[in-house]
Order: structure tokens, then sequence, then C-alpha cells
């Protein structure tokens, strides 16, 4: 008897139920765990290509320009514009520590410290101990730059003190901004004793009462008691002399088209924190574009 042909069943159809149930978890999910990055386009255009010849010669500079510069080198702070230089704005830079034996801060001259550690001792607290060589420049909280007056360049001189709102606390002063009289002067005067680190008894603190002003515009008031009481006697700090040169320039050439610009030069193994002070200190006299060039470069 022939064997019957049997036909092939029809497939049956897959149930997606359960695949689309596991989508609609599984893509709400995916979506709140993506990040999105934004892609900005900065544009840049460059210089086209100079159409000047070989015999053609280069355009006379400008003379109305300011071209304004402030250089720092490793002993003074000076300001230069249209080809001549301010006086140079000595200084003795001075290390701030805080120290972790006792939490209290201490100011040593950078010339000891570094003969400390050469030594093979790391700098003194107030408590005794010693920091640790190794890792010293971890702990400084502050590099000052003390203005120095000099008669000479064999001149050492002495550093000059003034008197500076505290913006410490009374056991731990710390100066903030330097006061002037009426006719925009620094109360100060050199110090006596070796490089003049001691403070001249003849500096004293103004009273309550008294009309004083800071650097900063519009700033003139009469002390009160409580903050004359506050007051504090500190070497000044050549950023505030270089602050108040910049002030009086940028007041002075307001009509100049580059009265905003200002070039700060430096070494390359120039602290940052020192060019930050620069920086701040120019954008405080009003000057809004800010360039770096290379000392010598």
């Amino acid at each position: 008897m022939a064997k019957e042909i049997k036909k092939p069943a029809k497939p049956e159809e897959p149930d997606l139920l359960p695949a689309m149930g596991l989508f609609t978890i599984l893509i709400p999910m995916l979506l709140s765990m993506a990040a999105f990055s934004k892609l900005a386009i900065v544009q840049v255009n460059l210089p086209e290509r100079s159409m000047i010849s070989e015999s053609d010669t280069p355009p006379e500079p400008d003379q109305q320009a300011l071209n304004l510069s402030l250089a720092i080198t490793s002993e003074y702070l000076v300001i230069g514009a249209r080809g001549g230089f301010q006086p140079n704005v000595y200084f003795k830079e001075m290390w701030t520590f805080r120290c972790k034996s006792d939490a209290k801060l201490i100011t040593h001259a950078v010339e000891d410290v570094k003969a400390a550690v050469e030594a093979g001792h790391g700098p003194k607290c107030k408590d005794g101990t010693e920091m640790d060589k190794e890792k010293y420049l971890y702990e400084i909280e502050a590099i000052e730059l003390w203005a120095i007056q000099k008669e000479s360049e064999e001149d050492p001189g002495r550093v000059i003190w003034a008197l500076y709102t505290n913006g410490g606390t009374p056991e731990e002063p710390v100066a903030d901004s330097a006061y002037v009289d009426g006719n925009n002067n620094f109360l100060a005067l050199p110090g006596e004793g070796a490089m003049g680190l001691t403070p001249p008894p003849a500096l004293k603190k103004p009273a309550a009462g008294t009309a004083l002003a800071t650097l900063t515009p519009n700033s003139a008031r009469t002390l009160k008691p409580d903050v004359a009481a506050k007051n504090i006697i500190h070497p000044l700090s050549a950023y505030d002399l270089i602050a108040k040169d910049l002030i009086a320039i940028h007041t002075q050439f307001i009509d100049l088209e580059d009265v905003d610009n200002i070039i700060i030069v430096a070494n390359d193994d120039t602290q940052f924190d020192k060019i930050i002070q620069l920086m701040d200190r120019s954008k405080e006299a009003g000057f809004s574009k800010i360039n770096l060039a290379k000392l010598g470069g």
C-alpha cells in the first residue's frame, strides 16, 4: 500500500509580545543613562598672506599707541610704554607658610628657605618644628613681594612699611588693602635696622575719624573706631605700587585706542602666582586685554 505523503505544516508565527515588552523597558532605561555632548564650533580666521614684497618697507609704528608692558624679574617690577620705562619697583620676595604642626602662618625670606633646604633642613614653624624639606613648597600659603627703597643698584635697600586694612584676625593679621591719603599717596615709611625689617616708629595708625581711601575707586571713608582698631602696619606690597601706577596710566591715556591693552612679560621660571597677581592688578586698573610674553624671548 502506498504511503500517504504528509503535507508540511504551516509554520507558526513567533510571539513577539515578550520581546516588545522587554524593549519597552530597555529603551527608556538606556536613554536615561545616555550622556549627550554638545558640539561647539570656534571660528578661527587665519591671517591672510602678506602682499608686501621684499622691496617694500614695513609700516611705521603708531606714535599714538601706548604699547604698555609690565615686566617681572627676580628683583623688580617695571612698567614700559612707548619705548620708555618707569623706575624699577624693587622687592624682597617672601614666602608665607601654613605649618601643619601648629596650623599657624609664618613668613620667611626666599633666600633663607633655600639656604636651609640646601643644608638639609626644612623651614621652621613658630613652634620650632621643621617642615618636610622635600614637601615644604606644598605648604606655601602666599608669595609676597615686599617693596624696597633703594638709593642705587648696589644698595641692598630697606623694606617700606605701610598702613593696611586687616583681612585676617587680630591674632593672625593679614594685609588686605593699602590706605592712601587725599593726594593718593601711601601712608608709608622705610623701616629701620638691617634691611629695614623693623617697622618705623614714626608710622602710626590713624585714629578714628581720619579720612582715608584705598586704591579701589570711590573708597574714601572716615575711619570708624572698630575699623581703626583693626588696621595693621605691614610691609608695602610691590603689587600695590604697580597697581597705583597702572591706575594713573589708564586714567591719563584713556583716549588712546590701545589703552585697554597690556603685555605682562616674565621668565619661564616665574611662579604662576606672581603672574596671576599682576593680571588681577592690571584688570582692576582697567586693562581688559591682557597678553603674556616671555622675557627676552
